[in-house]
C-alpha cells in the first residue's frame, strides 16, 4: 500500500484471524442497541488492531465498529471492521472476515481484507491493481446474463425489494465479501443496504481498483464521506462493473412500504 507496510499489516490480520477462529463455533453473541451482534472476538480483534495501528501510524485517525474512534477528521483514517459478518459468525457460517480500509479525505484509498475460514485475501494499494490471493482482479465482463449468473444481496431482500434477474440471488452475510465477489467478477453485482463506513471502506478500494463502481439505486455515486460520523447509508446501493450496475438498477426496485420507511427516516 505505497508508504504502508503491507507485509506487516497482513501479519497482523492473520494473527487476528487466528484469534477469531479460536472463538468460532462456540461463541456467545450479545445484542447492541441497534440489535446487531457483537462477540468477544469482535472486541479482541478491534483492540489488537487499533492499538497497533495507533502506534505504527500515529498521524492517522481510526474509526472502528465497536469502540475505536479518534482523529476521524484527519486526511488519512483507518476504517476497521474486526468481524464483518458477525451474525454469520455467531450462527457458525464461514463467510466472515477482517476488513481494514484506509480512507483519504473520506474516500477509499487502500484496502486489505482477510477471510480466515477460506484463507482468502483481497487487497488494493493506491495506484495498483486489486488482488485476490495475489492474482489481479477484474469485474465481470459485458454480456448477457444467464441462469447461472448470480447477484449478491442482503438477507432481508425478500422483504425489501422486487428484483427482475434471470440468474440466482445469494446472501453471503458479509457486506465486505459481497462487494469483493463483485470485484473479482464472480458475482454480477452486489446489492448492499444499511452499511457503515467500516463495512465498505476496504472492499470499495478493491472494487475501484478492479474497474468497478458503487452507485445508489437512483444512480448517484456512493459517497463514503457522509458515513464518517459512524452513521449508516441512507439509500440502497449496487457494486460491480459499470455496465452491470446500470442494467441492475433498472431491475431492482424498493418495495413501497420500505420506500416510505426510508423517506420518513430521512426526513424526521
Amino acid at each position: 500500500m505505497s508508504d504502508l507496510d503491507l507485509k506487516e499489516l497482513r501479519e497482523w490480520l492473520h494473527e487476528c484471524g487466528t484469534v477469531a477462529k479460536s472463538f468460532f463455533n462456540h461463541v456467545k453473541g450479545t445484542r447492541k442497541s441497534d440489535r446487531s451482534w457483537v462477540t468477544e472476538a469482535d472486541v479482541q480483534v478491534e483492540r489488537i488492531l487499533s492499538e497497533r495501528l495507533a502506534r505504527r501510524y500515529p498521524s492517522y485517525g481510526i474509526l472502528g465498529e465497536e469502540q475505536a474512534r479518534s482523529g476521524t477528521n484527519r486526511e488519512f483514517v483507518w476504517a476497521l471492521d474486526p468481524i464483518d459478518g458477525t451474525a454469520g459468525f455467531v450462527a457458525g457460517l464461514p463467510i466472515w472476515g477482517i476488513s481494514l480500509g484506509l480512507l483519504r479525505n473520506g474516500r477509499p484509498h487502500a484496502g486489505l481484507l482477510y477471510f480466515p475460514m477460506m484463507e482468502d485475501w483481497y487487497w488494493a494499494e493506491p495506484g495498483g491493481p486489486a488482488l485476490f490471493n495475489g492474482t489481479a482482479l477484474a469485474v465481470a465482463a459485458t454480456g448477457e446474463w444467464d441462469s447461472e449468473d448470480w447477484l449478491s444481496v442482503p438477507a432481508n431482500t425478500h422483504r425489501r425489494f422486487d428484483i427482475d434477474f434471470v440468474g440466482k440471488i445469494r446472501s453471503l452475510g458479509s457486506t465486505a465479501a459481497s462487494i469483493c465477489y463483485a470485484a473479482r467478477g464472480s458475482a454480477i453485482g452486489s446489492l448492499f443496504v444499511s452499511a457503515s463506513i467500516w463495512d465498505v471502506a476496504a472492499a470499495l478500494a478493491v472494487l475501484q481498483a478492479s474497474g468497478g463502481v458503487a452507485e445508489t439505486l437512483s444512480g448517484a455515486p456512493f459517497d463514503c464521506t457522509v458515513l464518517l460520523d459512524g452513521s449508516q447509508q441512507r439509500e440502497p446501493a449496487l457494486a460491480g462493473a459499470p455496465w452491470h450496475v446500470a442494467a441492475l438498477r433498472e431491475r431492482i426496485h424498493i418495495r413501497r412500504w420500505d420506500r416510505q420507511r426510508e423517506s420518513s427516516s430521512a426526513h424526521p
